[in-house]
């Protein structure tokens, strides 16, 4: 091979090695958290609920008894009013679960966030383990210490 062959070879060989050899080792990715699986049943629910809420037309065969002892006339329709300033919904979020120690024994909390075109709202909806409502709540933040979050995979 002629010197001039071998110093571009070698030169070549040194340009390509380089690069990769000063490269800083690439920056681990985090794992991604799964997004909670949402149960299609429930969200229609929470849909509906929600809507009846807006029009102040609310199904109370669906309730539980302690949420019924709290539900008068002047609550729905207070709800109502607020509810309805959010303007139309355009689209029902799930969050995932909510966990309560102060639910009925076996009740399943779920949270969602409700979309309207003039404003969101988030719903907290539980039911007891007969299906009936046990609780619903509307809130314009979200607290963090009334969602548990799922725990993170442990480190690979």
């Amino acid at each position: 091979m002629s010197p001039t062959k071998s110093f571009c070879a070698a030169a070549l060989a040194a340009f390509c090695i380089a690069p990769a050899m000063a490269r800083p080792h690439a920056t681990p990715t985090p794992v991604p958290t799964p997004t909670p699986v949402e149960d299609p049943s429930i969200t229609k629910l929470v849909r509906t609920q929600f809507v009846l809420w807006q029009a102040g037309s609310v199904n109370k065969d669906l309730y539980a008894q302690q949420v019924l002892d709290k539900l008068s006339d002047a609550t729905i329709a207070q709800t109502s009013k607020g509810l309805a300033q959010l303007g139309a919904l355009t689209e029902v979020v799930y969050l995932g679960p909510w966990i309560e120690p102060d639910f009925p024994p076996g009740a399943r909390g779920f949270v969602y966030q409700m979309r309207c075109t003039i404003g969101n709202v988030y719903l907290f909806l539980a039911l007891d383990p007969q299906g009936k409502i046990a609780t619903i709540l509307f809130k314009n933040r979200l607290d963090v210490e009334t969602v548990t979050p799922r725990p993170s995979p442990p480190p690979a």
